[in-house]
């Protein structure tokens, strides 16, 4: 798990750095009606939230206002979630340096028995529902959302790179 998760900071620290080198506007923009760059990565506040913050640290208040969860089919405004908000990039690089550190942490000090230790259920309101995790299984969780939206980005990426070189034209 921490060699999976230094790629994992590493290809996104270089994503994320090609990123910057593009127009602020850009990065809110949607290729093919998925999220935009800003998006994905709130989404991905989301799922740390959920996965490492409500479950494995079991925080009462664990979901950071900017954090974008996969759907809206449930009022997230309780979790103290601003769906409309329209945070910059930096805004978001803030809060998802935060939450990027909170999970190497864990890693860092994980061990054979903590990785295989269960979770308490978070009697506070959110997702994943009152459950029992394992703390391996939410990290899991983690490490792959990551890893599949990193190649998602990467790709929209390349299309607004396009746009950008050919005048905006899409």
């Amino acid at each position: 798990m921490r060699e999976a998760w230094a790629r994992i900071e590493d290809a996104w620290s270089a994503t994320i750095e090609r990123a910057q080198r593009m127009p602020e506007a850009a990065l809110h923009e949607r290729v093919n009606g998925e999220w935009s760059f800003v998006e994905t990565l709130r989404h991905l506040l989301f799922v740390t939230d959920a996965w490492v913050r409500r479950t494995i640290l079991s925080k009462a208040q664990a979901y950071h206002r900017l954090a974008l969860p996969p759907d809206d089919d449930v009022d997230v405004r309780p979790w103290g979630i601003e769906l409309d908000a329209t945070p910059s990039l930096a805004e978001v690089l803030t809060a998802r340096s935060d939450r990027t550190t909170a999970v190497r942490e864990i890693v860092d000090e994980l061990t054979p028995d903590g990785f295989a230790r269960i979770c308490d259920p978070n009697p506070a309101p959110g997702f994943p529902p009152q459950t029992t995790l394992q703390v391996g299984l939410c990290l899991s969780v983690v490490a792959g959302e990551e890893w599949a939206h990193h190649g998602y980005a990467v790709r929209d990426l390349a299309v607004l790179e396009t746009r950008a070189q050919s005048g905006g034209a899409t």
